[in-house]
């Protein structure tokens, strides 16, 4: 039974979490906009990478392009309130994009070219999967695109997340192991880190030794903002290698402990965060973090407890 980096995840943030989204597949309540906006921008720079390669046209073109075909669909999709909110999307979609490719580009489209010749399988997605095994556990992690950098084989996830939230930053090198051993709650952060490491343990697979593997994040829309009626967009990206130096085998040892926890059926928070040893945190950390945001705290057994408890 192989298991998603993204599972892994929200096995971090809660079990419970986990049981509902993935044992049971209950929906939950998402945002279902954000979902779809950053899934167009990523499919529609996917397109542009692969137009571009197969017939010689700029990226970028080849991404507006697919904008203009996949726009009425997405708008099917979306749950606009009006004319002016989809206007505005659009605006930002063609700002993401625009930042997107005046930041990367050029340079990425090469990078592609020579990932394609190394690794001999399709290096733009969306959504491919890179798998591999960690001591005996199957994962995978879902990378867009795969391109080669300098000496080393780079896989790309592109998102719409603020990195303060969601990707760690250089003096977090440790991240892994505080939330694991010293009960830090940064599941988000944690995650990024395991499908980092997942990634360049796939990637591995299809390189000599000596070329350095890992992962990128790159933000497609880390910020928008209107002047003038005029949406501008901003990009960054984190480079994932500098998390793993000193962290392989404690994720490592986490992948396997989680793995084995979803085995077993272990999905009682309390359980995991405040009884194993593996994790020197508790569950009200999760109660505090993250139960006010969860699409799934309805159904909670755990959460509905604590609201009729009254012990305000």
């Amino acid at each position: 039974m192989r298991k998603a980096a993204d599972e892994l995840t929200t096995y971090l943030g809660c079990p419970r979490k986990y049981e509902f989204k993935h044992v049971l597949e209950l929906t939950g309540e998402t945002q279902q906009n954000r979902d779809a906006f950053r899934k167009l921008l990523r499919e529609v720079i996917c397109t542009g990478y692969n137009t571009a390669r197969q017939t010689d046209r700029e990226p970028r073109k080849g991404a507006h392009e697919a904008l203009e075909s996949l726009w009425k669909s997405y708008v099917e999709t979306a749950d606009h309130h009006s004319r002016r909110q989809e206007s505005t999307e659009k605006a930002r979609a063609e700002a993401g994009l625009e930042a997107y490719f005046e930041t990367v580009g050029p340079t990425h489209l090469d990078g592609i070219e020579r990932a394609a010749e190394l690794c001999e399988r399709p290096v733009v997605g969306p959504d491919l999967t890179l798998s591999t095994t960690i001591q005996e556990t199957q994962v995978s992690v879902t990378v867009d695109y795969i391109m080669a950098h300098g000496g080393s084989l780079v896989a790309v996830r592109l998102t719409d997340q603020l990195w303060a939230s969601r990707v760690p930053y250089a003096s977090d090198s440790e991240i892994a192991q505080e939330h694991l051993e010293q009960g830090l709650y940064a599941p988000q952060k944690v995650g990024t880190v395991i499908g980092a490491r997942i990634a360049e343990q796939a990637l591995g697979e299809y390189v000599a030794d000596g070329t350095g593997t890992e992962l990128m994040y790159l933000s497609v829309l880390e910020e928008t903002f209107e002047t003038d009626g005029d949406c501008e967009a901003v990009t960054d990206q984190q480079r994932m290698g500098e998390f793993l130096t000193e962290s392989r085998q404690t994720i490592d040892d986490a992948i396997v402990w989680m793995a084995e926890n979803i085995a077993a059926g272990n999905y009682d928070p309390v359980d995991v965060f405040d009884e194993q040893s593996h994790w020197d945190g508790s569950f009200e950390q999760v109660v505090e973090n993250s139960c006010q945001y969860c699409p799934y705290a309805v159904g909670c057994q755990e959460a509905i407890r604590r609201e009729v408890m009254f012990n305000v």
